[in-house]
């Protein structure tokens, strides 16, 4: 689709180090923010530790007494970060389970526990940013390996060397073409190509052949959505990652589960119940004891660290077991970190999702698989950065096709998700219109709104403009709303638009927010970052802005407004000021595009 990204380096060298001060910064900037929004305001100041217990691997669980301020109770949800801060020593950990009065923070790697008393505050996950400079640390350090030339050539350095995909494949389906590439290949598949399906199938011929295969992602929900495709299919998935953050469904899958439920668990179980005696022992003492006691104390110390090697040796037979007997692994990529530590190769690695994935995080997947591919599209958001001056940065799936000569992109062009009517834009806009709708597309053929709006267009846009609609802000973090598109919103809902077949949708988290406190739990609302990836019968899009000078901030984005435009089956509304919007061309190409293939409305049509 023509090459729209210039080589700004002039070695692989230069992009890695480029990369690593991206991440630094960012890391800074996070912390900064944190410490800045004074996380320690909505702190729970005393938490008292009560118990502490080993769970499997390197991961603990501790258990404190706590009196949480109702700031505190803001961010208290399972899987969330936090920062415990001891007198003498500071643990990171992610919220397991919270009521009022107690909270358990599971926490991995070993630490002293001296302290009973911690402060708690929200914090951001600090490990995800070491394992990635620990990537860099060793793709820079590693300059021969297949793996080096692969990223090399990917990035767009040394493609004189580059070897040239067998001509065969051509006129293959895109299933066949994924065992006839070598190295490494790009799944471009446009919103509805059914990307992860093709992935899916892939594995199961994987499967058949007897080889390994790990898929990637960089969000829990695409991993858990994986798993649960697989386990439709009859594949072995076990899931790696963070088990705090981890749908319930899926962790009966996950590592840590199937160890702990292993036949040869038994003998682990005796040891784990001698190891709590001991840990309890040693931490039942108080700070102010004498030469004598501070002895027996070290000793029971050093009792239990003996125990807890023997049990997590004999852990870590299970898991190489359990992991060479599995049909599929899906993880995140701090997940997989520990696995890639010790060098495991498979077959082939699989990046879902690969628009929003890190470049740190597809270097991993290269260098973990003899073959990788990366499924998404270039066209959508990438990964989201917090700093300013990391607003408008390309993505590696992005720069993957960029550098290609097009031999190892596979574009998807059949999509099954949406009405042609609703696909139509999108991809006269940003696919050069090469997508077409498959016959058996699986919108709901019955879905009929008419009863509400006196007709049943499938894109339909309400004008506000002229109407009291007006952008507001407020609070410490400013983010726009508008009270009038929510209003409307609830009246579409009064109408009888159904809410279990609609998602409302909004670029702003402001809005977001004020609709869900709206729905009261009626409707499901996200913003459109978050609903990347995802789809719904009918989709609400309130775009928000509204004002005279034709402000429209970071809706200019045409990868958002693409993924906004891209999530609806059946029928897509879209509620904006014209007045506002359409001084800008896109917007008023999506305009006229509507006029022509859709319905504009006017908000007076609507309102009480």
């Amino acid at each position: 689709m023509g090459r729209t990204i210039k080589q700004e380096f002039g070695s692989l060298k230069e992009e890695i180090l480029n990369v690593k001060t991206i991440l630094s910064k960012e890391r800074e900037y996070e912390r900064s923010l944190f410490l800045e929004k004074g996380q320690d305001a909505k702190a729970i100041k005393n938490a008292e530790l009560e118990d502490l217990r080993f769970v499997v691997g390197n991961t603990w669980r501790a258990e404190f007494n706590i009196s949480p301020s109702n700031k505190a109770k803001e961010w208290l949800k399972p899987g969330i970060p936090v920062l415990l801060k001891g007198e003498t020593e500071s643990i990171f950990g992610n919220i397991y389970k919270t009521s009022d009065s107690k909270l358990t923070i599971q926490v991995r790697g070993d630490y002293e526990w001296e302290d009973q008393e911690f402060q708690i505050s929200k914090w951001f996950q600090e490990s995800t940013y070491d394992l990635y400079i620990d990537i860099i640390t060793n793709v820079l350090a590693d300059t021969s390996s297949e793996s080096h030339k692969k990223l090399n050539w990917i990035l767009g350095f040394g493609l004189g060397e580059k070897p040239t995909p067998p001509k065969t494949i051509v006129n293959k389906s895109p299933l066949e073409r994924i065992f006839l590439i070598n190295d490494y290949g790009v799944i471009f598949g446009p919103p509805g190509t059914g990307k992860t399906t093709l992935l899916i199938q892939a594995v199961h011929e994987i499967k058949d052949r007897k080889e390994s295969v790990l898929t990637l992602c960089p969000t829990n929900f695409a991993c858990d959505y994986i798993v649960e495709l697989a386990l439709k299919k009859g594949i072995r998935v076990i899931r790696l990652g963070n088990s705090t953050k981890i749908k319930e469904e899926v962790l009966p899958y996950h590592i840590d589960h199937l160890i702990q439920t292993h036949p040869d668990q038994k003998q682990i179980h005796n040891w784990q119940t001698e190891l709590k005696a001991l840990q309890k022992k040693a931490n039942s003492w108080k700070r102010n004891f004498g030469k004598e006691e501070r002895e027996e104390r070290k000793a029971i110390r050093k009792e239990a660290k003996f125990l807890l090697s023997t049990i997590r040796e004999a852990e870590s037979n299970i898991r190489t077991k359990l992991l060479d007997d599995a049909e599929l692994i899906v993880s995140t990529f701090s997940g997989f970190g520990n696995e890639f530590k010790k060098g495991r190769i498979f077959d082939f690695v699989f990046v879902d999702e690969a628009t929003q994935s890190l470049d740190p995080g597809c270097y991993m997947a290269l260098y973990a698989g003899k073959k990788t591919f990366f499924f998404g599209d270039p066209k959508q958001l990438g990964a989201s950065y917090s700093h300013p001056d990391h607003q408008i940065i390309h993505s590696f799936l992005e720069k993957a096709v960029d550098f290609d000569s097009g031999e190892r992109i596979l574009f998807l062009e059949k999509q099954f998700r949406m009405k042609a009517e609703i696909l139509g834009f999108p991809n006269q806009t940003y696919y050069e219109s090469k997508i077409l709708t498959h016959p058996d597309a699986k919108w709901n053929s019955s879905l009929d709104i008419s009863p509400v709006l006196g007709s049943s267009p499938p894109i339909l846009w309400i004008d506000t403009a002229g109407s009291d609609s007006e952008e507001e802000t407020e609070g410490e973090e400013p983010s726009f709303f508008n009270h009038t598109e929510i209003q409307l919103i609830e009246r579409l809902f009064r109408l009888g638009i159904p809410s279990d077949l609609t998602t409302v949708i909004s670029p702003y988290r402001g809005q977001v927010e004020k609709l869900g406190l709206a729905s009261r739990g009626r409707w499901f609302t996200q913003t459109i970052d978050s609903f990347q990836g995802r789809e719904s019968e009918i989709v609400i899009l309130s775009l928000v802005r509204s004002n005279l000078d034709g402000e429209i901030g970071f809706l200019l984005n045409p990868k958002r407004l693409n993924v906004a435009l891209t999530r609806a089956k059946s029928h897509l509304i879209l509620i904006g000021d014209s007045g506002t919007l359409c001084q800008n061309k896109e917007f008023q190409d999506l305009y006229s595009y509507i006029e022509s293939n859709g319905e504009i409305r006017s908000i007076y049509e609507f309102m009480e």
